[in-house]
Parts: structure tokens; C-alpha cells; sequence
């Protein structure tokens, strides 16, 4: 979720920056969320129909040494062609629902090129913040009441 509000700021800001129309810009980045979400559902959708670099290996929570009980798992570069892929889609999309809001295809295009370059850039940052923040911990943020009373009560006490 934290990527996807980047990103439909990113494409607004870019918008609003070629075309000089806020609701125009709002119109493009809005547009945007449904049809990415769409979109990025469909690419996962495929990619799992793909089995050009999965490869079996242990996760942190597998358990036992059983070799066909290691999960598939993404390689490095599947990762990459993933992610080219999906940007590839995602370019076209942003180029196709900015001509369709502009009415002009090189403002369409150079929103998409534009969109290119800060999104890796975005992207990449963005991937490094959340690799700072250790794991589980936002769910500590949103536990209910009754859970953050129960961790946060003394210990029982052991006769």
C-alpha cells in the first residue's frame, strides 16, 4: 500500500508538472490506482503460469530437512524480469490513461518517460527504507487493545 501511494503521487506530481493542470493530474494519478491494481493482479497472475526461475529453497519458516517440502521460490533473475516486466506494463498504462485524459500523445509519452525514470528511482528508495524497519513491526502498531494490554501486563507470577 505504501508503494502505491508513492507511486500515484509520483504520477500526479509528473502530470501535474507536463501538463500544467491540477485536475487533470488528479484525474490521470487517480485513474491510475484502479487500473494498476488491475493490471499488477494480471502480471502476478501470469508470472505464476511462468516457471522461468523458481527454484526450491529453504525459507526462514520452513521446517524439517525433507527436499521436496522446500517452498518454490523466486531467483534473482526471475525477480529482475519481473520487475522489468511490470514496469514495461505499467509505462504503457501510465502513457495509455494520460492520452486518454490529455487527448495528447506526446504529453501522454513524455508523462510515461518521465514516470520511468522516477519510479526506479522511488522505487529503489523506498525498498531501502523498508528493509531498514525490522520485521513485524508495523503490525505491532495496529494490534487491538486487548492485545497491547495482555504483552504490555507483568508476567505471571510461577509457584
Amino acid at each position: 500500500m505504501s508503494w502505491r501511494v508513492i507511486g500515484t503521487l509520483d504520477t500526479i506530481l509528473i502530470s501535474y508538472f507536463w501538463t500544467g493542470h491540477g485536475r487533470k493530474a488528479l484525474a490521470i494519478g487517480g485513474s491510475e490506482v484502479l487500473t494498476k491494481v488491475g493490471l499488477y493482479y494480471l502480471h502476478e497472475r501470469i508470472w505464476a503460469r511462468i516457471p522461468l526461475g523458481t527454484v526450491r529453497r529453504l525459507s526462514p519458516f520452513t521446517t524439517g530437512t525433507d527436499p521436496s517440502a522446500k517452498p518454490l521460490r523466486d531467483s534473482s533473475l526471475r525477480s529482475v524480469l519481473k520487475a522489468l516486466s511490470w514496469r514495461a506494463v505499467g509505462t504503457l498504462d501510465t502513457i495509455f490513461v494520460s492520452y486518454l485524459w490529455t487527448g495528447d500523445m506526446s504529453k501522454a509519452l513524455v508523462i510515461g518517460s518521465t514516470d520511468v525514470l522516477t519510479k526506479v528511482g522511488l522505487y529503489y528508495l523506498h525498498e531501502r527504507i523498508w528493509a531498514r524497519i525490522p520485521l513485524g513491526t508495523l503490525r505491532l502498531l495496529f494490534r487491538s487493545k486487548a492485545e497491547r494490554e495482555k504483552s504490555e501486563a507483568p508476567p505471571a507470577e510461577t509457584a
